[in-house]
């Protein structure tokens, strides 16, 4: 709107001063007078158009739409993941320095945000529980179930953060 009535200040200067000789006043006047009309649409004009934009900004703000909303709930799944293994990084650092049997082990913390409770107290326990152990650690973290008792002890070993130093 502002740059309107400058270019239109400009416009009236650009006019010159002898066009106000006083011979046809009335031609004079009546010229002036279709320039601010002229000037007067093109404000109208730009004040719709700058409403109508207004209107579709508010618009996409208000109504994201169900594409934009189904990404919303995929950023804050993502984002709580993202916490929970933040959780977790402190158990994991303990137990990349178990290296001996009798050493006490961190359960990572599971999906809800709370330690595992049947978790292995040290790295012997961990080496010796049993198969159907291994898959309810497994299924509580939410990982694959695939495999042999050494292929679900190495699945635990790596998620846990447990040193695989061949004892």
């Amino acid at each position: 709107m502002a740059d309107q009535i400058a270019a239109a200040s400009q416009a009236l200067a650009l006019v010159p001063s002898t066009a106000f000789s006083g011979g046809d006043m009335a031609a004079e006047f009546a010229s002036l007078k279709s320039k601010l009309a002229s000037i007067e649409s093109t404000q109208d004009r730009l004040a719709a158009e700058f409403a109508a934009l207004k209107e579709q900004f508010t618009e996409l703000n208000t109504d994201k739409g169900p594409a934009l909303e189904e990404l919303d709930k995929k950023i804050e799944a993502l984002k709580k993941i993202v916490e929970i293994d933040q959780q977790r990084l402190p158990a994991r650092l303990h137990n990349s320095r178990c290296t001996v049997l009798n050493k006490g082990l961190k359960a990572p913390v599971g999906n809800d945000g709370k330690p595992l409770a049947n978790f292995p107290a040290t790295r012997g326990e961990f080496e010796h529980i049993t198969k159907e152990r291994y898959e309810g650690i497994l299924k509580a973290y939410g990982l694959p179930i695939k495999g042999d008792t050494d292929a679900k002890r190495e699945a635990v070993r790596t998620f846990a953060g447990i040193p695989q130093d061949g004892l």
